[in-house]
C-alpha cells in the first residue's frame, strides 16, 4: 500500500525516552524491501578522506560515492520512526514510535558530494529561512 493512501500517523512520545543515538547514512538509491535487514553486516563503508576535507568517499557495488556529513539544525533533532502496527484500514491512524534519534548524517551522491543543490540539503536550511520569514518585521516611520 503506497504511504499517499494511509491513514493519519501518531507518534508515541514516550517511545522518545528510550530512544538510542545512532550513525546514519542517506544512500542515493531505492530498497524494494519493507523489513528488517542486516544492515551493520552488508553495509560498512570503509571511508576515505575525499579532495576537500569535508568530504569523503566511498565505494559502494562498484560506484563511487562522495559524502557530506551534515548537521541537523540547532534546536532540533532527527528521528528514526517505525510503524508499531500496520493498520488494514486506509481511513486507520496508524501509530509510529522513535526507534532512534540522530545530531547528523552522512549524505551520499554518486561520483559528486553533496552541495546545497540536493533537497536534503535544502530541506535542513529551511528552519532558519522559516524564522526569517515568520521574524517580526519593525515598522517604519
Amino acid at each position: 500500500m503506497a504511504a499517499e493512501d494511509r491513514g493519519p500517523a501518531r507518534l508515541a512520545l514516550p517511545s522518545l525516552a528510550g530512544a538510542t543515538r545512532t550513525r546514519l547514512h542517506l544512500l542515493p538509491c531505492a530498497v524494494q524491501h519493507d523489513g528488517a535487514a542486516a544492515v551493520q553486516r552488508y553495509f560498512a563503508p570503509a571511508v576515505r578522506a575525499a579532495d576537500a576535507p569535508e568530504e569523503s568517499s566511498v565505494s559502494f557495488r562498484g560506484r563511487s560515492l562522495k559524502g557530506k556529513e551534515t548537521v541537523v539544525p540547532a534546536g532540533y533533532v532527527g528521528l528514526v520512526l517505525e510503524e508499531a502496527a500496520a493498520s488494514l484500514l486506509p481511513s486507520e491512524e496508524r501509530q509510529v514510535r522513535v526507534k532512534s534519534t540522530f545530531e547528523s548524517l552522512t549524505v551520499w551522491n554518486l561520483e559528486r558530494a553533496p552541495d546545497g543543490t540536493d533537497e536534503i540539503m535544502m530541506a535542513l536550511d529551511w528552519p532558519k529561512i522559516a524564522e526569517g520569514i515568520h521574524a517580526p518585521v519593525a515598522d517604519e516611520e
